[in-house]
């Protein structure tokens, strides 16, 4: 064979060769970037977790959340030290990369544990190629120099711990796919274990089937939130609250300037189990907002579908506080008053809290049922009141009394001694005393005679909630028929007395200096038996 043609096949050969090693090396790499791409972060999250917040686009998510108008006034929710910290240092993060962040690194988790503080949280995040480095030269930026690092081996794993200067620590995981940090090491080594195991998250039948579906790749962030059908007089901070209904919610989360969307969807599946959202399943939904008969100084408000009154006691009746003072006298006025209302009552109950004429000092509470044959109902109500036997003979029996409005008398009936009160609004009084009067085709009862009086001349007056701009801006993006609504002032609530901190959850309570300065609009709506939570947070300004 001559030899330019052996030169020819040399060349060709060593051509191939290059060709194919520059292939192989090109879908090494783009198979690492897939393989980054496609990581599951919920592969480390621990099953243990409370909450997770994701974004597919960290960077968009955390503009959107400095252009709400609370933040440019200074007002952050600090529910996450993690989060708080790289909000504060994302853009010196992104200048570092001069075509912004990796796709990869947009990918964000946070995920909460208990007990529920603003350090107790990992933050999860997939690293694509070259941000191994770049993460660990942006940590070491806000670490302490004068203290070097220090690894831990977990499992064979490795644990970094960067000291900063806030006295506190980093714990660090890192991989090149990944990235988990948290201030707690002892979050960091769950992680681990979720991973090495393979029992994270993931694998827990109830949550795979909330995230089963995907995220809505439209919205900035999706939050998922495991609550629990347990006592509910009863939270590991010692505040009660009403905020555990049962299962996984998951909620996709829009802001726009002065409001905070939330829609979401409950997974709950468990029919067994008692719980706000089971109890919401078994009622027809209402129609209608309660504004025309809610007075204008209304701060809360609660409507309810209680079609079945026998379900919605038997979630309200698990309540602990409000069976702490029971007896078998007051067990008996609960089953005679519940008699009462089976018979009477409509399929809808409303809860209010208000100030009365010329102050805010004070406070007034009313519940109120549309009532069937108001007649008939009022003497069948006097009749139980009558035949009822005193509670102790040595106490007096308080007598009825009467208002004057209007040219109107309105008679406020004593009720023997019961929990219902208690039980469908939340608001507990250690007497459980509680008065009735008939209005308009409704039932009031209330803790005492000046609310129901406050109640009346407001209504009278035609001083009402409707068209108030507070009001109207609550229910504007709600659906007019739903299970369940709730309209709360926080900068109002907060102020009560603790017989009232159980309306609304206590994690609100907990950063109050936030929250004080928004109003809550809360909405259940049910279809074939899935409940639609949405919920509405109004920012009202400096």
């Amino acid at each position: 064979m001559k030899l330019h043609i052996w030169v020819k096949i040399i060349l060709f050969a060593l051509i191939l060769l290059f060709c194919l090693g520059i292939g192989t090396y090109s879908y090494r790499r783009l198979s690492a970037v897939e393989q980054a791409e496609n990581f599951d972060l919920y592969t480390l999250v621990p099953a243990s977790t409370t909450a997770i917040l994701e974004t597919d686009h960290m960077v968009e998510f955390i503009q959107e959340v400095n252009e709400l108008s609370c933040s440019k006034e200074g007002r952050f929710l600090f529910i996450s030290k993690l989060f708080s910290y790289l909000k504060l240092h994302l853009h010196t993060l992104v200048e570092q990369t001069p075509h912004g962040l990796s796709k990869q690194m947009n990918k964000l988790l946070i995920s909460f544990h208990a007990p529920d503080n603003e350090r107790n949280q990992v933050l999860y995040c997939t690293l694509g190629n070259g941000d191994y480095e770049l993460v660990e030269r942006f940590i070491k930026e806000y670490c302490i120099s004068t203290f070097p690092s220090k690894i831990f081996d977990y499992k064979g794993q490795e644990i970094r711990i960067y000291p900063m200067a806030d006295d506190h620590f980093l714990a660090c995981y890192f991989t090149t796919q990944f990235i988990a940090i948290s201030y707690q090491k002892k979050l960091i080594e769950e992680v681990i274990d979720a991973r090495l195991s393979g029992k994270s998250l993931i694998n827990d039948k109830t949550f795979e089937r909330v995230h089963a579906g995907g995220r809505r790749t439209n919205t900035p962030a999706t939050i998922y939130v495991r609550m629990h059908s347990v006592d509910l007089g009863k939270t590991t901070d010692g505040i009660p609250s009403q905020s555990q209904l049962g299962g996984w919610t998951e909620f996709d989360m829009k802001m726009n300037g002065d409001v905070i969307y939330f829609s979401g969807i409950s997974h709950e599946n468990d029919s067994t189990r008692i719980s706000f959202t089971n109890a919401l399943r078994c009622q027809e939904p209402v129609e209608g907002f309660p504004g025309e008969i809610l007075p204008a100084s209304t701060f809360f408000f609660n409507k309810w579908a209680v079609s079945d009154l026998h379900s919605m006691f038997r979630f309200t009746s698990s309540h602990e506080y409000s069976t702490a003072t029971y007896s078998n006298y007051i067990k008996d006025r609960d089953e005679e008053m519940l008699g009462f209302f089976m018979e009477y009552a409509g399929d809808n109950l409303v809860t209010s809290l208000f100030h009365p004429v010329d102050t805010l000092e004070q406070l007034c509470a009313v519940m109120s049922f549309p009532i069937q044959n108001v007649t008939q109902a009022e003497r069948r109500l006097r009749n139980l009141i009558q035949t009822t036997p005193p509670e102790d003979t040595s106490l007096p029996v308080k007598p009825r009394e009467y208002y004057h409005s209007m040219g109107w008398t309105y008679t406020f009936y004593p009720l023997p001694r019961n929990t219902l009160f208690t039980q469908l609004t939340g608001i507990t009084e250690s007497a459980l005393h509680t008065y009735a009067s008939f209005y308009k085709g409704r039932l009031l009862i209330a803790p005492d005679t000046e609310s129901l009086s406050s109640y009346i001349y407001f209504l009278n007056r035609g001083e009402i909630l409707d068209d108030t701009p507070a009001y109207e801006e609550g229910i504007s993006s709600l659906s007019a028929t739903y299970n369940f609504m709730q309209m709360v002032d926080f900068g109002d609530i907060f102020i009560q007395p603790e017989n009232y901190v159980r309306l609304i959850p206590n994690f609100f309570f907990r950063n109050q200096d936030f929250f004080r300065h928004f109003i809550l609009a809360t909405q259940f709506t049910c279809s074939n038996g899935v409940i639609y939570p949405n919920i509405v947070l109004i920012y009202k300004g400096s």
